[in-house]
């Protein structure tokens, strides 16, 4: 499990920016204003053939190297630092960029920002954001906007998506101690901040390691577990869209829920095993077993998870998405019955999401024999199979992490004297 890094205390990033400017060692870094309300800061992006590293991303480095965060390695990371200051210029209510002002389609491109007074800040950082999103939609972009879009994606080294349960952050809890302010890990690899007084904070930030989600191809379509009297006696993942779950597999082959306009083609064979010796009541197991030949279709769409009763036996199911109270029997009919609507879990997905509650199911009982209700308890019936859903397990896990990623930064924001977090996301392989 990847470990944050720390938090740290630091001066304000006004008083810093002030003492560059007016040091006048950085080339391009100049005020703007013979008031000096307003200062310019260079702007060439890092892969233009005459950026000089030295020269054009002095500032930025300084930043980086006053924060604490150049790298171990010694490697050189233009990018990273620059989008390291802007997001600190961008969110300090400090300061406010003057695109008016700014000049990025020279030679040597600068951005101006200007040094809002203290009586404005309140007002300005929320009209500010506000005016930002209605220019956004109005101006064209510019060349020089697209290479800053691909400085930033650079920097970040991942690829973002557009549904935020995909980037899951690491939940962290909080700690107050006396003397310092760290991130530490327990042996247990949860991550803990530990608080300790160092005097007045004035900037909080976190570093989040994001694990890649594997896409949702690589996850089976249903797992399929199988219990003689709640005792697992086999287990099997299919990624196909069918699959037959019947005591013979040398019995006839049914028809594709496909050719019914369910489900595709290559449809895979779970075989009901026989009995373990060690299991009792094993002639009950040899009078139901036959009645299963030819058994039950299961299969899944986009749509939702259908199935079809071939067998003599009776089947019954229970889900999370059933209209009418049990016991619900699968009928031999010539059309299959939807056991699990997509559509309906995301509805409860989003609710889960944006509300809380009960997280929502992700899966089926089916009981081969004997009526199933949803108080029943399967260790008392014959012949159960579970069947699970990787891919909805693994959206509610997302939508479970965020949330309690969200409901600490808040409690770290809360604790904030400007009421901002900055958050420094690093992927990891």
């Amino acid at each position: 499990m990847a470990t944050p890094g720390r938090m740290r205390s630091t001066r304000k990033l006004r008083a810093w920016m002030v003492e560059q400017v007016n040091s006048g060692q950085y080339p391009g870094l100049m005020w703007d204003d013979a008031a000096k309300t307003m200062f310019r800061i260079p702007w060439k992006h890092a892969g233009k053939q005459d950026f000089r590293s030295d020269e054009d991303a002095a500032i930025f480095k300084a930043w980086a190297e006053f924060k604490g965060k150049l790298s171990e390695t010694g490697r050189s990371d233009p990018a990273s630092w620059k989008t390291r200051l802007r997001c600190a210029l961008n969110k300090s209510p400090e300061f406010r960029e003057v695109t008016e002002r700014s000049q990025l389609d020279i030679s040597e491109p600068y951005k101006v920002y200007r040094l809002v007074p203290i009586s404005e800040q309140g007002v300005v950082q929320s009209q500010g954001r506000t005016g930002q999103k209605q220019s956004k939609k109005k101006r064209c972009r510019t060349q020089s906007d697209k290479e800053e879009e691909n400085e930033i994606e650079e920097a970040k080294h991942m690829k973002v998506t557009s549904d935020i349960t995909s980037v899951p952050l690491q939940p962290i809890t909080l700690m107050p101690t006396e003397d310092s302010l760290n991130l530490q890990t327990n042996n247990d690899s949860e991550s803990v901040a530990v608080l300790k007084n160092l005097g007045p904070v004035n900037e909080i930030q976190l570093n989040f390691m994001i694990e890649t989600i594997p896409p949702p191809g690589d996850l089976p379509s249903l797992t399929v577990s199988i219990h003689y009297l709640g005792q697992e006696v086999l287990k099997r993942d299919i990624f196909g869209n069918d699959v037959r779950i019947a005591y013979y597999s040398s019995s006839p082959s049914p028809p594709p829920l496909s050719s019914l306009g369910v489900g595709g083609t290559g449809t895979e064979r779970i075989s009901l095993p026989e009995p373990p010796a060690s299991l009792p009541n094993r002639p009950a197991f040899s009078a139901l077993l036959p009645y299963m030949e030819k058994g039950v279709l299961l299969a899944s769409t986009n749509v939702g998870i259908y199935a079809q009763r071939y067998c003599q036996g009776r089947v019954f199911w229970t889900g999370p998405h059933t209209s009418e109270p049990g016991p619900h029997k699968l009928e031999r009919t010539s059309r299959p019955v939807m056991l699990f609507n997509r559509q309906t879990f995301q509805q409860e997905l989003d609710e889960f999401s944006h509300n809380g509650g009960p997280s929502p199911q992700c899966g089926v009982t089916l009981c081969f024999g004997e009526e199933l209700s949803e108080s029943d308890d399967l260790a008392s019936k014959l012949i159960t199979v579970q069947i699970s859903l990787p891919w909805a397990t693994q959206r509610v896990q997302e939508a479970q992490s965020v949330k309690d990623s969200l409901a600490f930064i808040q409690e770290m924001t809360g604790q904030s004297p400007l009421g901002e977090v900055t958050l420094n996301l690093v992927s990891i392989a």
